[in-house]
């Protein structure tokens, strides 16, 4: 008896305790200043072997990438939702952008000579997808016009080349085409339209209605995660990790869509366990594994990234219930770090060093607004 006494008097503790971390969806204020000191201290480090950013990027380029974006994107959030944070997060976001149009940066993608060119090349939706938003994102903020007339470059030529071809899906790299990527692409002339007044989101339309027709899996309803750049059909089967971040960036430009793709995510994808949601990387697949570089390593089918990603996309359909038990989750898979006022999180259980990446993912998820209303 004494024994189960003692189980139950833990496991109330522990329930306690996630729901005192678990507390409002969006971040207090305090919680926002620590996030915040850690990514502008990491973003404005020089490109050195001693960034952080470059160490983590070390385990994969991209995510040199997305820390500077994922950045810029919860700072534009934060900056809608309460201007005074507005001056802070120009000033931040302008350094991000600099860093990520060095040259050490965007060679990773095969793009040379960036700055240079009298036009965009044709290759690395994903480079240009999200340089071309975190410009939408400092024009958004600021009247500064120092990237404007690289966002107007790099718009119309995505554009140009979105109306060239038939199933409206650019290259990640050469010869392979994540459909992700392209939602952040699309994501970016939506903004244009929104500072500009151009028209380049009609492109946008175009392609919901076609991914509508083309890309949906029949099982599930939600988007497969590639394409074939030969013949335009899908390819790979829908993937959590993919998913959820299609919807992140869907969210900007087709609201209704990105909604529906998240209830049909929820339903096929996702399990309560007591308090807790976890979302799977594939459709009712329970391995057990290390996974890939996508979903990084699996336990019984669900991923990390899956479920950072649904959080976000929970917030994005407002529902609260689920994002209450993602949030208990990552706060159980993470241990809070707070040191010289700032805070991030560090992985438990596995030994995956994804800051400030990861910091940046998180505090976006959490802010989530649009950037258009």
């Amino acid at each position: 008896m004494y024994s189960i006494r003692k189980i139950l008097l833990i496991t109330g503790f522990i329930l306690l305790h996630l729901f005192y971390l678990e507390g409002k969806n969006y971040p207090k204020p305090s919680e926002i200043n620590k996030r915040i000191n850690y990514l502008q201290r990491v973003i404005e480090q020089p490109l050195d072997n001693n960034s952080d950013i470059v160490k983590l990027g070390k385990e994969n380029k991209e995510w040199i990438l997305f820390s500077y974006a994922f950045s810029t994107y919860a700072l534009t959030n934060i900056a809608i939702k309460d201007s005074t944070y507005k001056e802070r997060a120009v000033k931040i976001i302008k350094t991000a952008i600099q860093r990520a149009t060095e040259e050490s940066i965007y060679g990773s993608f095969g793009v040379r000579k960036l700055l240079l060119l009298d036009s965009i090349p044709k290759f690395s939706v994903l480079y240009l997808g999200h340089l071309n938003l975190m410009l939408g994102c400092y024009r958004r903020l600021s009247n500064d016009t120092s990237f404007n007339k690289l966002n107007d470059k790099i718009s119309i030529s995505l554009v140009r080349r979105y109306s060239s071809i038939k199933f409206l899906n650019l290259e990640s790299y050469r010869s392979s085409i994540w459909i992700p990527d392209n939602t952040v692409a699309l994501a970016s002339l939506k903004l244009h339209s929104f500072n500009t007044g151009s028209q380049y989101d009609t492109i946008c339309k175009k392609w919901v209605d076609y991914a509508r027709k083309n890309y949906i899996d029949k099982r599930t309803g939600v988007l497969y995660s590639t394409v074939d750049p030969n013949t335009g059909e899908a390819d790979e089967e829908p993937r959590g990790s993919m998913l959820g971040w299609s919807i992140m960036f869907i969210y900007q430009f087709d609201p209704d869509f990105s909604v529906e793709l998240y209830k049909n995510y929820k339903k096929h994808f996702s399990k309560n366990y007591i308090v807790f949601r976890l979302f799977r990387e594939r459709y009712k697949n329970k391995r057990t594994d290390l996974g890939d570089i996508d979903s990084g390593p699996l336990f019984r089918g669900f991923s990390i990234p899956a479920n950072e990603f649904a959080l976000s996309n929970a917030v994005i359909a407002n529902d609260k219930k689920t994002a209450r038990r993602l949030k208990r989750l990552i706060n159980t898979g993470t241990k809070r770090i707070t040191k010289d006022n700032e805070y991030r999180y560090k992985v438990r259980f596995v030994n995956l060093n994804v800051s400030p990446m990861a910091e940046a993912l998180v505090l976006f998820s959490l802010t989530m607004v649009n950037w258009t209303k």
